[in-house]
């Protein structure tokens, strides 16, 4: 009797801690952002930075937040599809700058553990990856409001307006079907920082404390609780270098072109969707094997940068799939999909994204017969029986409890064991 009632403790403990301390596993991300301005060579830390958007903020730890402080990046392999969407048609974009002044992309290496609550709540939600939540639109350091409205996902981060809190969840989603320029594998995504609701300019320290997102400081990596991602830059690339513009010569000046602002005041086009000509770089914009060239075209190009002793200098390469599909956890280790999908689900991408298999493959993994299934983890509530502080969604509140399914599973055993 004793053994048996030992044995139903240790079954129930072991349930219990399964249920109460999931968290997810760290994942490797390489993904791309594109920027008007180069980054900066911090020679003390060895890293690159982001130039403040204070002026007055020139400590490193500013300069450092300020690099991915609530904005949106996109997988490497579908960077270029917000550059020829938005940024380059001189038809639709006024003057000789693209939109936003598009000059740079940016390579990152992105560690990232998403709040418990975040898999919790979107887990089963197949409109986004598996291990992301929703994609939230940013803009100028927060998140993009409809009109003074912020949505649902964004008031998630913090639980703001009775919405439940749970934490600054990294989103990530497909963007593959753009008109102007369909890429098959872009994907976006999403950073929540701190102060989410206020643009750069405006963020206050009360309101950083207040709204603590999700970026590691430096040199800490992630954990899900006091925060969800961190960051390196590995190197950057000019838009200009890439399309060809600066190997043309200026016939004014029988020198390169520096800029395409220079290009464009000379007389020359990089993309006019009204009159049909375009850089060779551009041709058949509208090809999706095309649009998929041009991205390992980009992918070369910086491969070439890197190797530069001089304009490559303190870069790093990026690093093979191979190297990244395994350092990272399988799939079904983060996702309740993954886990109980029939052919397991793969990695893809330098973004190291899980997508569900249709069929068997050799980069497909299953969840193991002798593997724990996915925990049922309880949902994060709002104000009325709040599971989850108001205070930031980093330090509290992350860890999602499961007594509501803990208890009916601790019943079964216990009738187990009566009638033993």
């Amino acid at each position: 009797m004793a053994a048996r009632f030992l044995s139903l403790v240790l079954a129930i403990s072991e349930l219990v801690y399964a249920q109460n301390n999931w968290t997810m596993t760290s994942i490797r991300s390489v993904q791309a952002r594109v920027q008007s301005v180069v980054p900066i060579w911090d020679s003390t830390n060895g890293v690159w930075v982001s130039q403040p958007y204070i002026p007055s903020d020139t400590a490193f730890a500013d300069e450092y937040r300020a690099t991915l402080d609530t904005v949106n990046t996109a997988s490497v392999e579908g960077a270029l599809m917000y550059v020829q969407s938005e940024g380059i048609d001189q038809a639709i974009v006024p003057g000789c700058l693209r939109k936003t002044n598009m000059s740079y992309i940016w390579f990152f290496d992105i560690h990232i553990v998403q709040p418990t609550y975040g898999i919790a709540q979107y887990g089963k939600d197949t409109s986004v990856y598996p291990e992301y939540c929703p994609y939230m639109a940013m803009d100028n350091g927060m998140c993009t409001p409809t009109g003074t409205t912020l949505s649902k996902t964004c008031l998630q981060v913090f639980g703001g307006n009775g919405q439940p809190n749970i934490g600054p969840c990294v989103g990530g989603e497909n963007r593959t079907t753009n008109a102007k320029a369909p890429y098959p594998d872009n994907v976006w995504f999403s950073f929540p920082g701190s102060c989410i609701t206020q643009t750069f300019t405006a963020k206050t320290d009360a309101c950083r404390a207040s709204q603590k997102g999700g970026e590691c400081p430096f040199g800490t990596l992630p954990d899900g609780v006091k925060c969800t991602y961190s960051y390196s830059i590995l190197g950057y690339i000019s838009i200009d270098d890439l399309v060809g513009i600066t190997s043309l010569v200026n016939t004014k000046t029988n020198q390169n072109y520096a800029s395409r602002n220079e290009f464009c005041k000379a007389g020359g086009i990089e993309f006019n969707s009204a009159t049909g000509k375009h850089l060779p770089f551009w041709d058949d914009a509208l090809n999706i094997t095309a649009n998929s060239q041009r991205s390992q075209q980009m992918i070369d190009f910086y491969a070439t940068i890197v190797a530069d002793p001089v304009k490559g200098k303190n870069m790093k390469p990026l690093p093979s799939l191979n190297t990244l599909s395994s350092s990272n956890p399988p799939c079904y280790l983060n996702s309740p999909i993954c886990s109980s999908a029939q052919y397991g689900c793969r990695r893809r991408l330098y973004a190291q994204v899980c997508t569900v298999c249709s069929s068997p493959a050799s980069d497909c993994v299953v969840r193991p017969s002798t593997a724990s299934p996915f925990p049922t983890l309880q949902k994060a509530v709002g104000t009325a029986g709040s599971a989850s502080g108001t205070n930031g969604g980093s330090v509290q509140g992350n860890s999602a409890t499961s007594i509501s399914i803990v208890l009916p599973n601790l019943l079964i055993l216990l009738v187990a064991f009566v009638l033993i």
